[in-house]
């Protein structure tokens, strides 16, 4: 055997020869018996890496505990013939996958933190009942008491006439509740949460997080958002277009679908524009329309003659998703059409809810559009003036109140991933968390017709 001693340093040349001179001596069997591998077609080639693909998708669907995601991997995987170097790592996955829906689903019992007054029990309702936002709480309380199911009728406190809502909290003690709903308005919920009060409470809002022993009910857009998501990937398209304007509640929409989406759909193109001033510009801009102009005036310019032209648009979008106000929404799909995009489908997703009287008024200029609403926008009633929206029953408030004297008595919001009840505020779910959800309904917009799209199934 050849012994080197590396602590001897070798010029260059002769490093170079000693390394050949290493190879040259070794055995001939050792070489010889290295079998060359079988060269693979070009086809074998691109479904090895087909396969490959579609293994590291499922991976990182497991690694991020994305079970849904992993199942719909694992069912590509079995339709396919697949290498048996990849067969090793395939049943790790369906390892995995069978380990995870083999777990008990996390559920909270009845005698859990957050637990529902029984019939006789004491419920302190908390509402601003006077001040700036008397005519709201009174509406609630409306809905609540007219749909109220216990036996015995619930406590009403005013919130507004307290500057402290620790000395609330001494006099709702005085009434040992089991139960609690409110406060409404943001900062005076999480003034409540601050003080731990250990009592189940129904907050008529959306706080940042939730302690066991509370839920919050209030409409949120951010829910709603998979509902977008699961009908877009229902129709199978791949090229998104998304429109949203500088207001924060555009950004986070656009921000929180980007990310729910690329998560599940890594390889599909999405593209997001900014509406700064118009919409048609940057509707232009998105398509290419200025690009399109720019070589047609370079051309005429360079022939110097007159040339009969119109605009190309690029033809890859499938989708338009506007995170956008009313105004600005009900022009996409015209601009869309008029540069030939007519099976391109818009979806209207609003970055601010109009009221019911504007969206009626409103009705006939929309084209071709889903639009993702709550159900008691919807809900025309031409007796309404303006001024009495508010305090309708078939308003924003009095469905509140509705809603949670509904559910005070329900024991399915105990469990996760469940379907609670229809509301005028949307479909009522509890989420994989537990957490309450209002989903907003589909509803197809063109010229003055308001249909509700056939129900789609929220995917847990």
């Amino acid at each position: 055997m050849l012994r080197i001693d590396r602590s001897i340093r070798f010029p260059y040349f002769k490093r170079a020869a000693l390394c050949c001179a290493l190879i040259l001596a070794a055995p001939a069997a050792s070489l010889a018996g290295q079998e060359e591998k079988p060269k693979l077609s070009l086809q074998q080639q691109i479904e090895q890496i087909d396969q490959e693909i579609v293994l590291l998708r499922a991976e990182l669907a497991r690694n991020n505990g994305d079970v849904e995601g992993l199942k719909r991997y694992i069912r590509e995987l079995d339709e396919m013939d697949l290498i048996p170097g990849y067969k090793a790592r395939f049943e790790l996955l369906k390892a995995f996958l069978k380990e995870q829906e083999n777990k008990p689903k996390p559920s909270v019992s009845v005698e859990a933190s957050f637990h529902l007054p029984d019939m006789n029990g004491t419920v302190v309702v908390l509402l601003p009942l006077s001040g700036e936002y008397s005519v709201v709480g009174e509406t609630i309380l409306s809905g609540l008491t007219e749909n109220w199911p216990l036996s015995k009728q619930p406590v009403v406190l005013d919130t507004a006439i307290y500057d402290n809502l620790f000395e609330l909290w001494e006099l709702v003690k005085l009434y040992s509740p089991d139960f609690i709903i409110g406060p409404l308005d943001r900062s005076r919920s999480l003034a409540w949460q601050a003080l731990n009060t250990n009592i189940p409470t129904l907050y008529l809002n959306q706080l940042d997080h939730f302690n066991q022993n509370e839920k919050g009910l209030s409409p949120s857009k951010m829910s709603g958002l998979p509902q977008l998501q699961a009908f877009i990937e229902k129709g199978g398209y791949n090229h998104l277009l998304v429109l949203k304007d500088r207001s924060e509640h555009s950004e986070k929409l656009e921000q929180k679908f980007q990310q729910a989406w690329l998560k599940e759909n890594p390889y599909t193109s999405y593209e997001s524009i900014v509406v700064t001033d118009r919409v048609d510009q940057a509707v232009n801009t998105a398509l290419n329309i200025q690009s399109s102009m720019s070589r047609h005036n370079w051309l005429q310019k360079t022939l110097q003659t007159r040339l009969e032209f119109e605009p190309r648009a690029r033809q890859d979008i499938d989708v338009v998703i506007d995170f956008l106000s009313r105004g600005d929404a009900v022009q996409v799909k015209p601009l869309i059409d008029f540069y030939h995009l007519n099976r391109t489908l818009n979806l209207w997703y609003p970055s601010v809810y109009p009221s019911r009287l504007e969206l009626q008024a409103h009705l006939g200029a929309w084209q071709q559009t889903y639009a993702f609403l709550p159900p008691y926008l919807t809900q025309m009633d031409d007796s309404d003036a303006e001024e009495n929206v508010i305090e309708s029953k078939t308003g924003l408030f009095y469905a509140l109140g509705e809603l949670s004297a509904k559910i005070v008595n329900n024991f399915r919001i105990l469990e996760p991933e469940q379907i609670i009840e229809y509301s005028p505020l949307g479909e009522l779910i509890s989420d994989s968390y537990g957490e309450l959800q209002l989903l907003p309904n589909v509803y197809w917009l063109d010229d003055k017709q308001l249909q509700p799209v056939p129900e789609l199934p929220f995917r847990f």
